[in-house]
This record gives structure tokens, sequence and C-alpha cells, in this order.
């Protein structure tokens, strides 16, 4: 006879993705997860074999809420080249000035992890692969609006952007505003290019 379950298993894991987003995976014990889930170890064990699994899915759950919330006006048909640089300097703008920044989740485990973990490492490359396949989009569509040159390298430009999106989400935590609206402005020109 099957054991009823006294949680729902999609809130744990949304519960999860917040409790190691805001300690990341190093600082999240087994106690933690189940004072913060609601649940005991054995039944995290249950739903998700190990801690390792449990953070491989709420990576995955995060690539859902980024694309969800985070990048939603990103994913709008048609998104070109300015609304990408708009995006940029509203999030530089509301970061500084938030009283607790916690990040990006893969930003910040990127930073920090061991990649001894292969299952690990791939969640975060697929994260990585994703917004890279949002800013490509957003390019091709910039390069059939006009917007930047139709000989554009689209797989360069959109490794740059990548690389830009993950310094500003550590830059913001120390930088002053002004320098990392200056740096969105300078990578826009050479993109415009």
């Amino acid at each position: 006879m099957p054991r009823y379950k006294n949680y729902n298993p999609d809130e744990i894991l949304r519960k999860a993705m917040h409790v190691f987003w805001e300690r990341g995976y190093y600082s999240t014990s087994m106690r933690i997860l189940e004072k913060e889930l609601g649940i005991n170890q054995f039944s995290i064990y249950a739903e998700f074999k190990d801690k390792e699994e449990l953070f491989m899915e709420s990576l995955k759950e995060y690539r859902q809420y980024a694309r969800n919330t985070i990048y939603k006006p990103l994913f709008k048909e048609g998104t070109r080249i300015a609304e990408l640089e708009h995006f940029l300097n509203d999030y530089v703008e509301s970061s500084v000035n938030e009283e607790k920044y916690r990040g990006c989740l893969v930003v910040n485990s990127t930073a920090v992890f061991n990649m001894d973990h292969p299952g690990i490492k791939k969640e975060l490359v697929r994260y990585y692969d994703f917004i890279k396949s949002m800013l490509k989009g957003i390019l091709l569509n910039s390069v059939q609006a006009g917007d930047i040159p139709p000989e554009t390298d689209i797989d360069e430009r959109s490794n740059y952007l990548l690389g830009l999106m993950q310094g500003l989400s550590v830059g913001v935590r120390i930088l002053p505003l002004k320098q990392l609206t200056d740096t969105v402005k300078v990578a826009f020109i050479a993109i415009y290019k």
C-alpha cells in the first residue's frame, strides 16, 4: 500500500529553490532543509534521493521561475535589442537599490561550486544555454528589424551578452550604479556596430 504524502512535492521544490538561493548549496544542511521545507529528511530522501538531486531539481525550477518572472518581458514576441538594454539598465538600478540583493541562483552557484558534481554542472550549463537562446532570439529579431547589421555574428554577440549579464549579476553587489550603467552603455555601443 503506497504511503500518503502529507506535502506537495512541487511546493517543496519551490521552497528548496529559495533556500538554496538564499544560503547557497554548501551552507544549506539537511537540518536547514527540514526546517525550511517543513518535512523530515526521510521524506526529502524519499522524494529526491539526496541533497545533490534536490539541488539539481531546484536549478530546473529556477530556470522555469526565471523564464516566467525575471525574463518574462524579454520573451515577448519580437523583443529587440533596445528592450534588452532597457531591461538591463532597470535591472542594475533596482538591484543596486535593493536592500537584500540575492543575485542569480545560477551565477552564485557557478562562482562557488566544486564541479566534481557532473549532474549539477550539467544543470548550470543548461541555464546558461537557456539564457543564450533567449539572447539569440533577441538579436535575430534586431537583425530582421534593421537595428543591427545583417552580418552580425549572432552566436558571438549572444556569448558576449551572456558574459555581460553574468558580470552585472555579480557587480551589482558592490559597484556604484554609474559604473554599472556605463558598462551597459558601452556594451550596447559594441552590439550596435
